[in-house]
């Protein structure tokens, strides 16, 4: 009778030789078997928190769009509204309609005008204009 020796490769002697808890499978009949844990909830749950702080996110970025708009809007009226002096900064003015449709930027309070009052404002340090109620 011949005896049979089972020869392990050299991958496989490495293998157990370096880290065989490390393995991703069991390195011998007797280990316990390896299950992938089920990442699942972990990962619907970190989705759902992810899309919440972008949400926030955007939100905030719509409203600041909005605002910034609102502000372009009322200083491009203001510079193309008609004044014969300069503003200075600091200062609260007043922007009315004119008869013919234009703006009239004025420094008269609306209870001391007959003109229709749109709005005031104020010239800001960086030269835009902010309303003021």
């Amino acid at each position: 009778m011949g005896h049979f020796f089972f020869m392990k490769t050299q991958s496989q002697i490495d293998k157990l030789a370096l880290k065989p808890n490390l393995l991703p499978y069991p390195h011998h009949v007797g280990a316990p078997s390896i299950k992938p844990t089920d990442l699942t909830s972990f990962k619907q749950n970190g989705l759902s928190k992810v899309e919440k702080v972008f949400d926030k996110r955007y939100r905030e970025l719509v409203e600041q769009a909005e605002t910034l708009q609102k502000s372009f809007i009322i200083t491009q009226e203001v510079y193309e509204s008609k004044y014969k002096f300069e503003p200075l900064i600091g200062e609260i003015y007043h922007l009315y309609e004119d008869s013919d449709g234009g703006r009239t930027l004025s420094l008269i309070e609306p209870t001391q005008w007959t003109r229709k009052h749109l709005y005031s404002v104020i010239l800001n340090s960086d030269m835009t204009w902010t309303r003021v109620d």
